[in-house]
């Protein structure tokens, strides 16, 4: 499923500290792309409607935010103010904390979104006993992207 022809699309600005060009703040219009894999139960492997829910369900936290990677340790939350103070290399952010998306990865890259979004949609898939295997690219751009896998099993 092309998510650039079936609205499975998010907004968002992002940033890499260790990379010169990325570090910079900027955005992306993003698209989801899936392959899935299983059995067919009466002719069908998945309602695509439910698979476009669970994918929806997933981005539309992330779209018109600021993704910030969790696991770098570059951001604290000051909870009395609501915002997250940002550093990395020398710069400085202080951001409202309704703008930001705390993303359980390193990096807010393509290929550790797809890694990310591929194994929240499959534990929400997890019980649907003929599905296999779920492949998800995040691409920034039609054609730029990275697939990622997540097994399905119970």
């Amino acid at each position: 499923m092309n998510g650039w022809y079936t609205n499975m699309r998010f907004s968002a600005a992002h940033f890499i500290p260790s990379h010169f060009k990325c570090s910079r703040l900027h955005g992306h219009d993003y698209g989801v792309i899936v392959n899935v894999e299983g059995d067919m139960v009466d002719g069908m492997l998945i309602d695509f409607i439910e698979l476009k829910n669970a994918i929806r369900s997933v981005i539309n936290e992330m779209d018109h935010k600021l993704l910030v990677p969790a696991k770098a340790n570059i951001a604290r939350y000051d909870e009395e103010r609501d915002e997250y103070e940002i550093n990395y290399s020398n710069k400085r952010m202080v951001i409202p904390g309704e703008f930001v998306y705390l993303c359980d990865v390193h990096n807010t890259t393509s290929e550790e979104l797809s890694e990310y979004i591929a194994r929240r949609v499959g534990e929400k898939l997890r019980l649907k006993k003929n599905i296999r295997k779920l492949e998800i690219s995040v691409e920034e751009g039609p054609g730029q992207g990275v697939y990622s896998e997540a097994g399905i099993s119970l």
